[in-house]
């Protein structure tokens, strides 16, 4: 005997007395202004709803999200049918030519409810098949078992994921899948936040919910908002990119979501930045990638968030970074929980706004690639800058920050700066200048003493292209000698293929440059970094540089 029947293996079977599931609850969601549509791949609004004079029957004004795909602004022989908010982004479409709406469940039940394992299923048949016969009962069907084989199994779905299904409603998903906690809708044709809120009251333990690149309308005031934040009382993560959204839209929706850590708002149109009052106390991550947001002023206006832990602000056109115009090292009252700051593909120019996050009291980890001020140094050299600048910092683009690795940044950085750093010591004006632009600098001087003259990079008198040229003697252990000039911040390895090019004949293999020290005894020091510039070791004008061969 084989005893009792596991639920999760009983048979699917169709006959007379048992219906499948076939979706019946058919989403009957009417066109009306403001409903999402969409028509092959392209999604777009609903404007207008009617006839078009010179044109049979009825049609769909709408404005598409991709203004390519649009023909006018909803004029059509001089009749004005309806306004687009973007130049020439309307066109008139046929009802029959829109994709048919689904409800969340039905989308749920359909993804889901037909993706079932062959080899369980065949098992679940021969088991079935073993149990009736053992009770001589062939003729057994098993009515209601595949439903509740079907109900115990959308009962366990914890996270669900209908991306692009045509979603416009929310169906009864309180039925169907009670237990989610992580959702994702995106892609979908919501119209208005008040279907979202219908489909969040019917999950009372959703904690993420992925609703990027939905258009939803905000069609309640923020009193009413609040009231119905019970609806998101456990969510913790949201996504609300490419929803069309400025910062006014997302502070008014807020008010939905009182326990919210997580936030990610990337491509939409944020510009400006409205400090938030009475919401986003718990906010503790923050996406904002590629909006628009050239102003660092608008930024601050999000210090205040007391949980913020992390902000991300890649791609978007920041120019430079401005706490203060105060000297020295001091820390600013902004921003002071954030550890994590990601300011990848910005426009910042200038290597002030590098020191200017050393005023960040806990700022860890920084990723900062292909911004303009990094593109006239080679990527250690500009590492270097970085971890000189910020003290606090232990992780820069990913890469930990060691303890030795640090010294030598901070020392290098104050070769660099450090006969600057005893020019302006006389001139009051220049000392604050100075002070501002390398906040730590006064900071690493106590640390490490003041570095010998000898080690310091000379401050050019002018700024002429012949006063910033070395010229420099290359000799080869076989007697050849060249003077040549070079731009005192040409890398090593231009230097390394130039020598190969002019002392290659009768050598073999790649040449090691050594740098001749008059000031140590003609003491060789190697030069054993080709991705620094000359400076970085130091040549000066008339130095020799002798050339090996491996």
């Amino acid at each position: 005997m084989v005893g009792a029947m596991p639920v999760n293996l009983i048979p699917k079977f169709c006959n007379g007395a048992m219906d499948s599931h076939n979706g019946g609850e058919d989403c009957e969601n009417p066109v009306f202004i403001g409903s999402r549509v969409k028509c092959n791949d392209d999604f777009a609004t609903v404007k207008y709803i009617g006839e078009v004079q010179g044109y049979k029957g009825i049609w769909y004004g709408v404005e598409w999200d991709n203004t390519e795909r649009g023909k006018h602004n909803g004029f059509v022989e001089d009749i004005q049918y309806f306004k687009t908010t973007k130049p020439n982004a309307g066109s008139f479409i046929r009802p029959n030519k829109i994709a048919q709406y689904k409800t969340c469940a039905e989308a749920i039940r359909r993804y889901y409810g037909d993706r079932e394992d062959e080899t369980v299923a065949a098992h679940r048949r021969t088991v079935i098949n073993e149990w009736k016969r053992e009770m001589g009962a062939p003729f057994i069907e098993m009515v209601g078992f595949e439903k509740i084989h079907q109900k115990q199994k959308f009962d366990r779905l914890l996270e669900v994921c209908v991306h692009d299904q045509n979603v416009s409603k929310a169906g009864n998903v309180a039925v169907l899948c009670p237990n989610v906690r992580s959702l994702d809708v995106s892609q979908n044709l919501f119209a208005n936040w008040r279907e979202v809120i219908q489909l969040s009251s019917q999950l009372p333990d959703l904690r993420e919910l992925d609703l990027s690149k939905n258009r939803m309308a905000i069609d309640m005031p923020e009193e009413t908002l609040t009231q119905l934040s019970i609806n998101f009382s456990a969510l913790e993560k949201l996504n609300i990119s490419v929803c069309d959204y400025e910062w006014t839209d997302i502070l008014a929706l807020s008010h939905l979501w009182p326990k919210i850590n997580e936030l990610i708002a990337a491509y939409n149109r944020i510009k400006k930045i409205i400090q938030p009052d009475v919401t986003l106390r718990t906010l503790s991550i923050l996406r904002l990638d590629g909006n628009p947001i050239d102003s660092w002023s608008e930024i601050m206006n999000l210090g205040r968030l007391k949980s913020l832990k992390i902000l991300s602000l890649n791609d978007c056109n920041i120019g430079a970074i401005k706490f203060n115009d105060e000297p020295g090292y001091g820390k600013v009252d902004v921003f002071e929980k954030l550890e994590v700051l990601f300011l990848n593909r910005n426009n910042i120019n200038d290597w002030r706004s590098l020191s200017e996050l050393d005023k960040l009291k806990s700022l860890k980890k920084l990723y900062f690639l292909k911004n303009p001020v990094q593109n006239d140094e080679d990527y250690d050299t500009g590492s270097q800058m970085i971890i000189a600048k910020i003290g606090n910092l232990q992780e820069i683009n990913g890469s930990l920050i060691t303890r030795e690795l640090r010294r030598g940044a901070e020392y290098d950085y104050m070769k660099r700066y450090g006969a600057e750093w005893k020019l302006v010591q006389s001139d009051p004006q220049k000392k604050v200048a100075f002070d501002i632009e390398h906040c730590r600098f006064q900071e690493l001087i106590s640390k490490y003493g003041i570095p010998d003259d000898s080690l310091l990079v000379k401050v050019p008198k002018t700024t002429t292209l012949t006063s910033q040229l070395l010229e420099i003697t290359l000799c080869n252990e076989n007697g050849k000698v060249l003077k040549k000039k070079f731009p005192s911040s040409m890398a090593v390895q231009k230097l390394v293929t130039m020598a190969q090019r002019l002392f290659s004949k009768g050598n073999t293999g790649s040449p090691t440059l050594y740098l001749l020290d008059d000031q140590m005894q003609g003491a060789e020091i190697t030069l054993d970094n080709v991705m620094k510039d000359l400076t970085y070791f130091s040549v000066k004008n008339g130095d020799t540089i002798l050339i090996r061969f491996r």
